[in-house]
């Protein structure tokens, strides 16, 4: 992607490096249903300021409160639906501005640059540019050899007077070479150059051609002469330019030794170069405070005071430009100023700094209690002075302090407003998402629960009425109402929130209600296959039975995948309870599984029945359902389960079958058959149910192989695992 002009976005971005971990192995992202996290998860935000936030979420939540960002999620997308979100929690990239806005003016850039050259009677051979090699937010000079860049040279030799056709087409030719490259040997570039140029302005521009290329070949003090003859040039634009250049010039020159081969910066620098190069930058912004490249020059001098370690300077800088400045006094877009914040500040940072966005930014990144140097106390009082315009930040701070790292909730209460806000700005939200939090912490749930539902009618903005949903159905089913979740008036909305309630939580005759009333058909089906699911492996046979008759001979084929748990899985249909049995492997026969419900209902220890309830389970891949999988208690859905007990497992009933003196032949030499394979190939047990230890499984091998070798299955089993 390329960068507009000649500013040089990757000097101020510079190295580029994660600011935050990963949330997994395969840096797939999966959702944690629960308000209570202190400890860093990127995948998992919230829309009120907490420690579990990404830096870059609590950073945009402040900005949004002073109108400098407005909060614009993006739709959730395709991935994020397959590994189960819903609009709250979120993943940080939830809240990135999209790049279409910079692709068009990429392709602006490259239709401006065509339409010059086709004045100057040139044809452009390639739309490759230098810049075009490095990624954005490489700190390489080379990013600002650009079609922008390009542009703005060759319309200021078209406009100059003076100049002949002839030299015009030599120096724009020239440009377009030194576009493809940044590695110009000096014998190349001699041979580049046009040869051509007599006027005193086309002389000019060709100084500037030598000097440019001098700078992006990386000699620096050549491009510096170069760039410092022309301070005085009578050309307006040569003039301002040149004096930029000087200043980025000194500044490549005093950092090129400054990283190592891994693009970390040394430890020690000299700070004198960079000195210099300040003195040069605020040279150029005294002579054009509003020049064409003030914002670049102010960007850069960013980079002067993170290579120079002046923390308290580049807050200050960061600070101006995310709160102050308009779109058009950045250098940079704000996605990229968040970035750069975290990235070059707020992961270096060890002190309070006089720019309280920041500094409030931070102390949350450092109530995380795996933090290396967490905040103290006494770090925090001293921080009153500073925040003295901002009382309640302070108070805000204490009150998260107090929670998260005392562990002390009614403390926290303490510094928390107890009066309902007129209107909730995230600060207020974020106050009172904590008071509900401390609340709930106290044994208060019925207060928290009141609040929470006060706040639903001031949630205006973006995240801030689906988190309210969140913490409500938390609410309900952490003090038994779950039944208020899926009430008639619930406003509880979510589909994702119900439909894990629904899978974890929900009771038969809730689940049997919301087959009825559920609030979409997709709602309607989960309900229902959760309860003949939850019934027939929780060996509630006869209500399985009844429940079945409801369901349509043909249901619908429609797959359930997040609403059941599965994550980028085929998921499962309602078609699943219409299994007509099917011939198992080497010859075992099994019914429909309405008849192995009612043989289990008759005998909950038949053999054949369970055998087939095994075999339903395996050839539908059922080991492992995430509806059987219990969230912690911290989670939502983690309370007791509306079906007690253990789900069946195959393995134990083959054992069940095995332990049987008068199951039948072939019924107990399939369930040694089965069971032995459970731990095949991979010896671990694949079919849920205790462990059993491998001689036992030996003594079931040789049962088989002795007892039951005329069998089929005998015959056809070679090892055990």
């Amino acid at each position: 992607m390329r960068i507009r002009s000649l500013t040089p976005l990757a000097l101020i971005i510079g190295i580029t490096f994660c600011g935050s971990a990963q949330a997994s192995g395969d840096d797939s992202c999966y959702p944690s249903w629960s308000l209570l996290r202190d400890s860093l998860d990127v995948c998992n935000n919230l829309a009120f300021l907490s420690p579990a936030n990404d830096s870059r979420v609590n950073l945009r939540l402040l900005l949004a409160d002073r109108k400098a960002l407005a909060l614009k999620p993006n739709d959730l997308t395709d991935d994020e639906m397959a590994e189960g979100f819903g609009p709250v929690p979120f993943p940080v990239a939830r809240l990135e501005s999209s790049a279409d806005d910079e692709d068009q003016g990429d392709h602006s850039s490259t239709a401006a640059l065509g339409e010059l050259l086709e004045k100057l009677g040139l044809k452009r051979d390639s739309l490759d540019t230098a810049g075009d090699a490095f990624l954005q937010g490489e700190g390489s000079r080379c990013r600002s050899n650009s079609d922008d860049s390009a542009t703005a040279f060759i319309q200021h030799v078209v406009d100059a007077p003076q100049l002949s056709d002839a030299e015009r087409q030599s120096l724009a030719r020239a440009r377009m070479q030194l576009l493809e490259t940044c590695t110009w040997e000096g014998e190349k570039q001699a041979a580049l150059l046009p040869t051509d140029i007599q006027s005193a302005n086309g002389k000019a521009f060709l100084t500037y051609l030598q000097a440019a290329s001098d700078f992006y070949s990386g000699r620096f003090t050549a491009a510096e002469t170069g760039f410092v003859s022309l301070s005085d040039s009578a050309q307006p634009w040569l003039k301002e330019t040149a004096l930029y250049m000087v200043a980025r010039t000194r500044l490549n020159d005093a950092q090129k030794d400054a990283f190592d081969e891994y693009g970390t910066m040394k430890e020690g620098l000299d700070p004198a170069p960079f000195a210099q190069v300040a003195e040069a930058f605020d040279h150029y912004l005294s002579a054009y405070p509003t020049g064409a490249y003030a914002q670049s020059a102010k960007g850069l001098m960013r980079r002067v005071h993170w290579l120079s370690k002046d923390l308290n300077a580049l807050a200050q800088d960061y600070n101006a430009q995310l709160t102050n400045a308009h779109d058009d006094q950045r250098n940079l877009p704000l996605d990229g100023l968040i970035q750069e914040t975290d990235n070059k500040l707020l992961m270096l940072l060890a002190d309070a700094t006089p720019a309280t966005l920041i500094t409030a930014t931070h102390d949350l990144m450092l109530m995380r209690p795996d933090t290396q140097t967490p905040l103290t106390r006494d770090a925090l009082l001293a921080q009153k002075t500073l925040f003295a315009e901002q009382p309640a930040m302070f108070d805000y701070l204490q009150a998260v302090f107090a929670f998260y790292l005392d562990k002390n909730p009614a403390e926290a209460l303490k510094h928390l407003p107890k009066d309902m806000p007129a209107t909730l700005d995230y600060f207020a939200f974020s106050q009172q998402t904590l008071r509900g939090l401390a609340l709930e912490a106290t044994g208060d749930v019925k207060g928290a629960q009141s609040l929470w539902l006060k706040l639903l009618p001031l949630a205006q903005q973006p995240l801030q009425r689906e988190q309210l949903e969140l913490a409500l159905a938390i609410n309900f089913e952490r003090n038994g109402q779950l039944p208020n979740v899926f009430a008639s008036d619930s406003p509880v909305q979510s589909a994702q929130v119900r439909q894990i309630l629904l899978g974890k939580a929900a009771d038969a005759s809730l689940l049997r209600q919301q087959i009825a009333q559920g609030i979409s058909d997709n709602e309607k089906a989960t309900a229902q296959f959760v309860l003949l699911y939850k019934e027939l492996l929780h060996g509630q046979y006869a209500p399985f039975g009844d429940d079945l008759k409801a369901l349509p001979e043909k249901p619908a084929d429609s797959k359930l995948t997040t609403q059941l748990g599965y994550v980028y899985g085929d998921g499962q249909s309602l078609q699943l309870f219409r299994w007509n049995g099917a011939k198992a492997e080497s010859g075992y026969v099994c019914p429909a599984i309405g008849e192995i419900a009612a043989a289990l209902h008759a005998n909950a220890k038949d053999p054949k029945g369970l055998n087939c309830l095994g075999e339903f389970i395996l050839r539908n891949g059922l080991d492992s359902m995430p509806l059987d999988q219990r969230p912690s208690v911290s989670q939502l859905g983690g309370s007791e389960p509306g079906f007690k007990g253990e789900a069946f497992s195959r393995l134990d009933g083959y054992q069940t079958v095995i332990a049987d003196a008068t199951a039948g032949r072939d019924e107990k030499a399939y369930a040694l058959f089965r069971a032995i394979n459970c731990y095949g190939p991979s010896g671990y047990n694949g079919c849920g149910g205790k462990d059993v230890p491998q001689p036992v499984r030996k003594g079931w091998f040789k049962q088989l192989k002795s007892t039951y070798a005329n069998t089929m299955w005998g015959k056809t089993l070679q090892y055990y695992w």
